[in-house]
């Protein structure tokens, strides 16, 4: 196996804006007065639009563990003209049901729409890889994978529709995809043997300090969005911890955890199923120094904050919420504060939304960023 070698095209579709417009809108349970700020730039974008040919992919790649293991992941191509440049997404997965290969019609896509090529792994979990846990918060992965797809993506594209890629990527990902886009970023600057230069950094309500977001839950004791007990069960599996889930879990969660935990219940509908009030599925007398499975568990929490080896040579962009009650503000400010302290070129923009709402006024301001380039 050679990592980042192309193995197979999966599928080939094409797709335009307001196919996708009303798709995202349902699927994703957004309010057309919530667009209403923001329709100008929509109607700017709706006159510039391209429709695009999808391609679906997979590649060699590793696991978590270093294991070899195929990948997939889709590609969004301009119908017509010469693309402008490329896109590269970490994605916001939130289950095995709707990673990229499964609905190719996500909100990461719109931005692409402006005449960009763009690159959406699978995270290790989802797709043709589905038979393993989700690798949640496994940056040094998601980097790994990511810039394995882009390589596939460069043989496949230029076998299939002699189409080069520029060797210079613009970064976007919000929420779960926010920290992978930042560890992705990291990743091709220590690796310049890739020849993939970035040039902008856009990365909303990310967990880049994932023991900050624990301990704030910790605190909090509330989240609108059930996805914890996934990202443990996940880290369990890949960092070997050999949790006591008897410990941690209660109630209805404790019973059917292999089941639940296992990706393929969309969150929100695990939200329902479990509620907001954390006590009622976690047992906080786990979060005792004095419990070595709890211990266990924040060692390898802390070790998945992404690395301060470096200084973003790109401009950096981010994005959070006051008001987020997935990702807490902390996760934010810790990154923000890090990069002032070593002189990053960073611009920030905070809105009062929560969460899922968030997401819109981010990616639009993306958008403007790219119409105005």
């Amino acid at each position: 196996m050679v990592r980042g070698q192309f193995a197979e095209l999966l599928f080939v579709q094409r797709v335009s804006f307001m196919q996708t417009l009303l798709h995202v809108l349902s699927v994703h349970h957004i309010s057309k007065i919530r667009l209403l700020p923001y329709i100008f730039p929509l109607l700017k974008l709706l006159t510039r639009v391209h429709k695009m040919t999808v391609y679906g992919i997979s590649y060699h790649t590793l696991t978590p563990d270093g294991k070899p293991t195929l990948a997939s992941g889709v590609v969004y191509v301009p119908c017509k003209g010469k693309p402008k440049g490329v896109i590269e997404v970490s994605p916001l997965t939130r289950s095995k049901i709707d990673c990229g290969t499964r609905d190719i019609m996500s909100p990461e896509v719109f931005p692409s729409m402006l005449g960009y090529v763009c690159i959406i792994p699978d995270l290790i979990g989802c797709g043709v890889s589905e038979h393993l846990p989700i690798a949640y918060l496994q940056h040094e992965n998601v980097a790994i994978v990511a810039s394995d797809m882009r390589q596939a993506t460069e043989q496949f594209l230029l076998k299939e529709i002699n189409l080069k890629l520029p060797r210079v990527s613009i970064l976007f990902g919000y929420s779960l995809g926010a920290s992978g886009i930042w560890a992705l970023a990291r990743h091709y600057q220590l690796h310049p043997e890739l020849d993939v230069h970035v040039s902008h950094i856009f990365a909303g309500g990310g967990a880049y300090y994932p023991e900050v977001v624990v301990r704030a839950f910790h605190k909090s004791r509330y989240s609108d969005y059930a996805i914890m007990p996934n990202i443990v069960y996940s880290m369990n599996y890949y960092d070997q911890l050999n949790l006591d889930f008897t410990q941690m879990f209660r109630g209805p969660l404790l019973k059917h955890y292999q089941e639940w935990c296992q990706g393929k219940i969309p969150i929100p509908e695990l939200t329902e199923m479990l509620g907001t009030r954390l006590e009622r599925y976690i047992n906080f007398d786990f979060f005792s120094n004095d419990n070595e499975n709890y211990l266990r568990m924040m060692k390898a929490v802390a070790q998945k904050t992404i690395p301060e080896d470096w200084v973003p040579r790109a401009k950096v962009h981010l994005f959070h919420s006051r008001r987020d009650t997935y990702v807490p503000i902390a996760s934010f400010w810790a990154l923000y504060g890090r990069l002032q302290k070593c002189n990053a070129s960073v611009s920030y923009h905070l809105v009062d939304y929560d969460h899922v709402p968030a997401a819109v006024p981010f990616e639009i301001e993306f958008i403007i960023f790219l119409m105005n380039r």
